[in-house]
C-alpha cells in the first residue's frame, strides 16, 4: 500500500513528460527551394538528434518551447524555436561551400563551374554602415580590390581599382551593374545600400570577358534582394549617430608661439610688423581661437528602411522605402538621400517575367577642397592665425589683421550651394523555357538608367569668392546635366546534365545607347537682398556683366555579340570558354570594332579517388587556371574627331580647331589567371591563393608635337603596361559550439604594375612623378633631402649616388622614391557571437604607398608667415651649431624633395560593431520574427606616421588640404516580423 502513492506520482509525471513533447516535422531547402538531403537537425542542448530524408524532411520529438539546430557542409548553422509541430526551414549557403551560387550579371554559375578569379561578399555585411556611397564599404573585404577614399564629403564615391591600374591615361574604373543595368559610381548617392544582396566581384579575363570592352578594369556585379516563398516578411532598420574629425597628426603654433616667431624669429621682417603695443602682444598671446570648433562640428547621421517581401510558388516580391540623412562635419554642408525599391517576378506555364526597379533622389551640399584657396575651411584651420578672432568687436565679420585672406567663416555662412539628382534604374526581363527541347530557354531584358541633375551656387558680393566673380560684385550658376543608359540583352541558352556530363552554353547579343545633356549658366553683379538669379545685374558691353551660357549634347552606343559556355565531367572537370565582339562610336570607324575570348579550366581534385582517403578533414580543392583578352574604350566620345570651339579675338566671334582628328583603336588586355581553392575540417577552414599576370598593349599616351601645330600632344596607342600580383583569402571558425562562435578572415594582396613601352622613350616626366620603362608607373622622382648644414643653415641634397651631400639643388640628382598607390593591401576581421550577442572588428592595411604632403609645405614654408605655421618651424635654423632639419628661413625653398614626401602606410580600424539579437524563446511571446540592437563605430583609429589627418590619399598629392574618411558612431535597431 505504500507503493501505491509514488506509483502514482511517477505517473503523473510521465504524464506531464509526455504532454510537454511534441513531434516537429517540416522540410529543409536552400534558398532557391531545392530540398537538402542529410541535414543535420537536433535539439538544443539535448540529445536528440536526426537528418533529413532525400525529400528534404525531417520528424523529431522536442519539448515545447526547445530550439532546435540545423546544421549542413557547406552551409550556415540555422536555429529555430519550436513553435508549432510543423515548419519550412531555409539554409543559407556558406562562403566555403563549392555549391555555392554565384552571379555574374548575364546569368548564375554553381561555384564549382567557376574556373575564373571571383569573390563574393553579402549585402548584409555593409548594408547598416553609415556612408553615402556604398562603394566605400569594399575597403579591406575583397583580395584585389582597392577601395581609397578620395574625400569623407557626404556622398562622395571611392577610388575603386581591381589588380592595379591597367591605364595611363584612359578610365581605371571598374563596370558597376546592378541587377543587369550600367551605373556610375558617382550616383551611388542615390542608392540604398540597404538593398543589396550581394556583390560579385569579377577580376580575370575568364569572368569578365563576356562584358568585353566594358570589362577591361575588373566588374562588379551588385544583385538586389528578392522575395522567397512563404509569409509576408516586414523588416525595419533605424540607426542615429554622430561623425566627427579624425585627429590631425600636422601640429601647429599656439597664440604665444607664433606671437614669437612673427616678433623675433623672423628678423628679416623687422620687429612688430604690426605695430601692436607690448600689452597687445601680451594679450592676443593667451588668446588660442579653435577655428575648428566654429567651422566644423559633429555631423549627425540617421537612417531608416522599411521593406515587406514574400511571395508563393508563383510569385515573388520585395519592395523597400529609405531615408538617409547626414550632416556633413564642416557647418551647412551634408546629404540627404530618399528612395524606393520594387522587385517583383512571376512564373506562369513556360514564361517567367520581372521587373526590378529603383527610384532616388539626393541633395548634397558640399565645400571646396583639395586646392589652395583659404576660404576652403580645410585650408583654413591650417592657415588661419591663432590669436585672431573671426569676428570684431562690433560682431561683424573680422577683416583687419587677416593680410589679404578671406574670413572663413564668412564664405562659408554668406556663400551657399547644392547639388539635386534625380535618378532612376530598372529593368524588366521575360524568360522562355522552350518545352519542345529540355534545357533550352530564351531570355531578353531591357533596362535603363537615367539622372537628371540640377545645381546651384551662390557667391555673395561680400565675400573673397563674389569679389573675384566677373566684374567682381557677386555671381549666381545654376547647371543642368541628363544621363540616359539603356541596354538590351537577348540570350538563347542551353543547360542541361546528361549522366556524367554538364553542358551550359548560351548565345547574346547586346545592344549599349548612352546620352548626356548639359547646360550652364553664370550671372553676375549682384544686388538687392535676393540670393539667386533674382539678384543679377543685366550686362552690356560697358558694365562687364555679360552672363555666360554653356552646353553640349553627346552620345555614344556599343554593339555586341557573343557566346559563352561551360562544360563539366564527371562533375570534377570543367571547362569555361566564350568569345566576344563589340563595336563601339567612340573609336575611329576602321577601328571600332574588335573580338575578345577567354578560356579556362578548373579541377576537383578532392573528388578524385585517390584523396578520398582525406575526406575527414579536406573537404574539397579546386585547382584552376585562365587565360583571356579584354579591352578598354575609355576615352571621350569625340576623342577621335575633328572639333572646333568659340574664341573671341579682339571683340569679333569666330571658331578654332580645339581637338585634331587621329586613328584610335583600343587598349588591349591580355589575362592569365590561376589558383587553388579549399575546405577542410567539415567547412571549418576555408581558402584561396591566385597569381595574375595582366598586360595592356596599345596605351592612350600623349604624343609630344611640333609647337606649329598649335597643340602640345595627341593622344595615340603607344606603350604597353603589365600587372601582376598575387591574392591571398583565408577563413576559418575557431570555436563553433552550439552557444558561442568565433570566426576568422583575412585577405592579402600584393600588385606590382611595370611599364613595358612607351612608344621608344625611356621616361616620361610629369612634375614630380615619372613613368619609366622598367618600373612603376605614377612613382615620385625628386631630390632627396639631406637635411641641414648646421654652420650655415643651407638644406642639403643627396647627389644621385646617395652617398654624397650638397647644399646647391640639381634636378639632375632626382631618384625614383616609390610609387603612389600602395602595391600591397587587404584587411582581417573577427566575428565572435555567444548566446545573441555579437562582436564583428573589420582592419584594413596598405603598405608601400607614398604622396606628397603638400599640406605641410603650405604651413612650413616661410614665406607664408603671416598665416599660422607648422609647430615643427619652432626648429628652424637660427645660428651656427644649430641641429635641426628645418633650414634657415633665408635658403630658397626647393619643394621637390623627400622632405615632404611621406610614407602611406596605415593600419585602419574600418568598423567595430557590437550587437545583441533576442533569443527566439522571448521573439515567441512577443511575436516577432526578429530583433536585434547595436552600436559600431567607423574610422575609429587609424595607425600610421603620416603629418595630417589621414595617409589615404588618391592622387598622391595634397592640392590642398583634403576631407579626410569620418570617425563615425551609430546605434541602431532591426525588427522584423
Amino acid at each position: 500500500m505504500k507503493k501505491i502513492p509514488l506509483l502514482i506520482v511517477m505517473i503523473i509525471a510521465c504524464c506531464s513528460f509526455a504532454l510537454a513533447q511534441q513531434v516537429v516535422t517540416g522540410k529543409v531547402t536552400d534558398a532557391n527551394g531545392t530540398p537538402l538531403a542529410g541535414v543535420s537537425v537536433s535539439v538544443k542542448s539535448g540529445k536528440r538528434g536526426t537528418t533529413t530524408g532525400p525529400d528534404g524532411t525531417f520528424r523529431i520529438s522536442a519539448p515545447s518551447g526547445a530550439v532546435l539546430v540545423f546544421t549542413n557542409v557547406g552551409y550556415t548553422d540555422k536555429e529555430v524555436s519550436v513553435a508549432n509541430g510543423s515548419g519550412n526551414i531555409i539554409l543559407e549557403q556558406s562562403a566555403r561551400s563549392l555549391q555555392e551560387v554565384i552571379v555574374t550579371g548575364y546569368g548564375t554559375q554553381n561555384k564549382k563551374q567557376v574556373t575564373g578569379s571571383i569573390s563574393k561578399i553579402s549585402g548584409d555585411e555593409i548594408k547598416m554602415q553609415p556612408l553615402g556611397s556604398f562603394d566605400k564599404a569594399l575597403q579591406g573585404k575583397i583580395p584585389g580590390l582597392l577601395s581609397q577614399s578620395q574625400s569623407g564629403q557626404p556622398g562622395s564615391p571611392a577610388v575603386v581599382t581591381i589588380r592595379g591600374q591597367g591605364s595611363i591615361n584612359g578610365s581605371t574604373d571598374p563596370l558597376y551593374i546592378i541587377d543587369g543595368v550600367q551605373v556610375n559610381a558617382g550616383d551611388f548617392a542615390t542608392i540604398n545600400p540597404g538593398d543589396i544582396e550581394s556583390f560579385t566581384v569579377l577580376k580575370d579575363a575568364s569572368s569578365t570577358a563576356i562584358y568585353g570592352s566594358r570589362g577591361a578594369n575588373g566588374v562588379i556585379v551588385i544583385t538586389t534582394k528578392r522575395g522567397i516563398s512563404g509569409k509576408t516578411r516586414i523588416d525595419y532598420d533605424f540607426q542615429y549617430g554622430y561623425s566627427e574629425l579624425p585627429t590631425d597628426r600636422l601640429k601647429l603654433m599656439t597664440s604665444a608661439e607664433k606671437l614669437q616667431y612673427e616678433f623675433y624669429d623672423r628678423p628679416d621682417y623687422g620687429p612688430n610688423p604690426f605695430g601692436w603695443t607690448p600689452a597687445e602682444v601680451d594679450s592676443l598671446s593667451k588668446l588660442n581661437y579653435h577655428i575648428k570648433d566654429i567651422l566644423f562640428r559633429k555631423g549627425i547621421t540617421q537612417q531608416h528602411q522599411i521593406s515587406a517581401s514574400g511571395g508563393n510558388d508563383k510569385t515573388h516580391f520585395y519592395l523597400s522605402g529609405s531615408l538617409f540623412d547626414q550632416q556633413g562635419v564642416v557647418i551647412t554642408t551634408g546629404l540627404k538621400r530618399y528612395t524606393g525599391r520594387i522587385n517583383i517576378d512571376n512564373s506562369f506555364g513556360n514564361f517567367k517575367v520581372g521587373l526590378n526597379t529603383t527610384f532616388g533622389y539626393s541633395r548634397l551640399i558640399g565645400t571646396r577642397e583639395n586646392d589652395q584657396y583659404i576660404g576652403s575651411p580645410l585650408n583654413a584651420i591650417r592657415w588661419y592665425n591663432p590669436y585672431i578672432n573671426l569676428y570684431d568687436a562690433d560682431g561683424k565679420y573680422q577683416i583687419d589683421y587677416l593680410q589679404g585672406q578671406p574670413n572663413p567663416l564668412q564664405e562659408l555662412l554668406e556663400n551657399h550651394g547644392n547639388s539635386d539628382e534625380i535618378k532612376g534604374v530598372g529593368s524588366a526581363f521575360i524568360e522562355y523555357n522552350i518545352p519542345w527541347v529540355n534545357g533550352l530557354r530564351a531570355r531578353t531584358m531591357w533596362g535603363g538608367d537615367l539622372s537628371e541633375e540640377e545645381s546651384f551656387q551662390y557667391l555673395d558680393r561680400t565675400t573673397d569668392q563674389g569679389s573675384q566673380s566677373q566684374g567682381g560684385n557677386g555671381e549666381v550658376d545654376r547647371a543642368y546635366a541628363k544621363t540616359f543608359r539603356y541596354v538590351g540583352t537577348t540570350s538563347i541558352s542551353f543547360q542541361r546534365t546528361i549522366g556524367d556530363h554538364e553542358i551550359n552554353a548560351s548565345i547574346y547579343n547586346e545592344i549599349i545607347q548612352r546620352k548626356i545633356e548639359n547646360f550652364g549658366f553664370s550671372g553676375f553683379g549682384l544686388v538687392g537682398p535676393f540670393k539667386n538669379e533674382a539678384g543679377i545685374t543685366p550686362g552690356t558691353a560697358t558694365n562687364g556683366y555679360i552672363p555666360t551660357v554653356t552646353g553640349s549634347a553627346t552620345n555614344s552606343g556599343l554593339v555586341s555579340y557573343f557566346v559563352d559556355g561551360i562544360y563539366g565531367y564527371k562533375r570534377k572537370y570543367y571547362l569555361n570558354a566564350g568569345a566576344r565582339r563589340d563595336g563601339s562610336s567612340r573609336l575611329s570607324k576602321d577601328q571600332r570594332w574588335a573580338n575578345f575570348g577567354h578560356i579556362g579550366a578548373n579541377w576537383i581534385m578532392s573528388e578524385e579517388n585517390f584523396l578520398q582517403g582525406t575526406k575527414n578533414w579536406l573537404n574539397a580543392l579546386k585547382l584552376k587556371a585562365s587565360y583571356g583578352s579584354s579591352a578598354n574604350q575609355g576615352v571621350g566620345d569625340f576623342e577621335t574627331r575633328e572639333l572646333f570651339g568659340p574664341t573671341v579675338y579682339n571683340g569679333t566671334g569666330g571658331l578654332v580647331l580645339t581637338n585634331l582628328a587621329r586613328t584610335l583603336t583600343w587598349e588591349r588586355k591580355v589575362e592569365f589567371n590561376t589558383g587553388v581553392e579549399f575546405t577542410m575540417f567539415k567547412g571549418r577552414f576555408g581558402g584561396t591563393v591566385e597569381v595574375y599576370r595582366n598586360i595592356t598593349k596599345d596605351l592612350f599616351l600623349d604624343r609630344q608635337l611640333s609647337r606649329t601645330s598649335g597643340f602640345q600632344s595627341i593622344t595615340n596607342n603607344l606603350g604597353k603596361l603589365q600587372n601582376e600580383g598575387i591574392e591571398v583569402s583565408l577563413n576559418g571558425d575557431v570555436i563553433r559550439t552550439r552557444d558561442f562562435t568565433w570566426s576568422l578572415e583575412a585577405n592579402y594582396t600584393f600588385n606590382k604594375n611595370k611599364l613595358l613601352d612607351q612608344n621608344g622613350q625611356p621616361d616620361n616626366i610629369n612634375g614630380i612623378f615619372i613613368n619609366r620603362v622598367g618600373g612603376r608607373i605614377n612613382s615620385f622622382y625628386v631630390v632627396r633631402y639631406a637635411g641641414v648644414d648646421p654652420q650655415n643653415g643651407d638644406a642639403l641634397y643627396y647627389k644621385k649616388d646617395g652617398k654624397t651631400t650638397t647644399n646647391v639643388y640639381d634636378p639632375d640628382d632626382r631618384v625614383i622614391i616609390g610609387p603612389s598607390d600602395p602595391p600591397q593591401f587587404g584587411g582581417f576581421s573577427s566575428s565572435w557571437n555567444y548566446k545573441g550577442i555579437g562582436l564583428d572588428v573589420l582592419f584594413s592595411y596598405a603598405i608601400g604607398g607614398y604622396a606628397y604632403n603638400n599640406d605641410r609645405l603650405n604651413v612650413e614654408n616661410p614665406i607664408y608667415w603671416f598665416s599660422n605655421i607648422a609647430e615643427s618651424m619652432l626648429r628652424e635654423w637660427q645660428k651656427p651649431g644649430d641641429i635641426t632639419d628645418i633650414p634657415s628661413p633665408f635658403n630658397d625653398l626647393h619643394a621637390e624633395t623627400t622632405r615632404f614626401i611621406e610614407k602611406t602606410n596605415y593600419l585602419r580600424l574600418r568598423n567595430v560593431m557590437l550587437s545583441y539579437s533576442l533569443p527566439a524563446s522571448i521573439l515567441n511571446k512577443i511575436k516577432f520574427r526578429s530583433v536585434r540592437v547595436f552600436a559600431q563605430g567607423q574610422n575609429l583609429y587609424v595607425w600610421h606616421h603620416f603629418q595630417g589627418y589621414d595617409p589615404e590619399v588618391v592622387t598622391g598629392v595634397l592640392g590642398g588640404s583634403v576631407y579626410p574618411q569620418l570617425k563615425t558612431v551609430t546605434f541602431g535597431l532591426n525588427v522584423g516580423f
